[in-house]
């Protein structure tokens, strides 16, 4: 089969591999689509970081060139014994593996799994025209939803997950600071918010995609701005920031606009140390949470029904290109920003 392998930064080649092995509780798909995001543009142009091409990962003990890609959906093309899909099913994969059994599993917390890891990040994954996977991380697809469309429900289940973990109120008023690629997602994921939903961006496009995925409201700011300029934005605090962006000094922004007694959630990430007034957060006593991943079990169901019901693709928008073109057309403009909308790569139109 064809396969996107990653070697090295900006060495991600197009080449045969064999044809992906499987156990009893796995199933082969036939990749109809898979989307490229902002991590597969970091381990393509500054990586490894995830990738374990030198150093085997401690929970799927791969190591060396990885077939990237954990954004998949595709067709059950074969299956182990175990496995309760049927052949020609249409399924989205939650590329997460957990061990169902430990203290977190039990919790239903799969996504802070003690053994977990990524399908296209830990392990070869769905940038090719056949993967793996075991059948507990795929979810049915509905036969009404179009398939541009459920190639969004990977990164759809993060922004819900993300949305559960914020402890919404019924009319809270909300801020996402960033509605870049992960910030869209959150933005669709509260679409049945009862309360204001205002939008900030530096890209007045982005608010007008914004506008169209459910925000009431937009705020387009400089880059630049500073915590007491943007204070002046929202000079009565609100009720809950999603910190999306993960730009140097989104947390401290959060942290100055949300209303004493509110929530941040960090969703962005960012490596980099940054400054705090921790006394500050502490004294209005912000609530603080982070978010990380999905539930394959109900945040992935949910984002499918989402999908069957609103075409997220067609307002993103949501395009497809030829695995041959996924350097050019993909990962580059990815990490050079000028990539519009959704990226996702069709494997079978070589």
């Amino acid at each position: 089969m064809k396969a996107g392998v990653l070697y090295a930064p900006h060495d991600l080649r197009v080449e045969d591999r064999p044809d992906p092995e499987f156990g009893a509780d796995d199933v082969v798909v036939k990749v109809i689509y898979n989307g490229l995001c902002g991590t597969d543009a970091t381990e393509y142009s500054k990586g490894p970081m995830m990738v374990p091409l030198e150093k085997p990962h401690p929970n799927s003990g791969h190591v060396g060139p990885t077939i990237l890609g954990h954004e998949f959906i595709g067709t059950v093309v074969d299956a182990g014994a175990n496995v309760r899909h049927r052949i020609g099913e249409r399924v989205a994969c939650g590329a997460g593996v957990s061990c169902g059994d430990c203290a977190w599993c039990r919790a239903g917390r799969t996504n802070l799994c003690a053994h977990y890891y990524t399908l296209g990040l830990s392990t070869h994954g769905g940038l090719a025209e056949f993967a793996a996977a075991p059948s507990s991380i795929c979810l049915s697809v509905p036969d009404s939803c179009a398939d541009l469309d459920a190639g969004l429900a990977q990164p759809l289940a993060v922004g819900i997950h993300s949305v559960r973990r914020a402890d919404l109120a019924p009319g809270d008023t909300v801020v996402l600071l960033g509605v870049g690629a992960i910030g869209s997602f959150i933005c669709s994921a509260l679409q049945s918010h009862d309360g204001p939903v205002i939008a900030v961006d530096i890209d007045a496009g982005r608010l007008e995609v914004a506008r169209m995925l459910g925000a009431t409201d937009t705020r387009l700011i400089p880059a630049d701005i500073t915590v007491d300029q943007l204070k002046d934005v929202f000079p009565g605090g609100v009720d809950v920031v999603f910190e999306t962006s993960g730009v140097l000094g989104g947390a401290e922004r959060a942290f100055g606009i949300v209303k004493m007694g509110g929530n941040v959630v960090l969703v962005g990430l960012n490596k980099t140390p940054q400054p705090l007034n921790l006394a500050d957060i502490v004294l209005r006593e912000i609530n603080v949470q982070t978010t990380v991943a999905h539930v394959c079990g109900t945040d992935i169901p949910e984002a499918l029904a989402l999908l069957d019901r609103v075409h997220l693709s067609e307002i993103l928008p949501a395009h497809a290109i030829t695995l041959a073109e996924v350097v050019e057309k993909g990962f580059e403009p990815l990490v050079g920003g000028s990539a519009h909308g959704k990226i996702l790569v069709d494997p079978r139109r070589l």
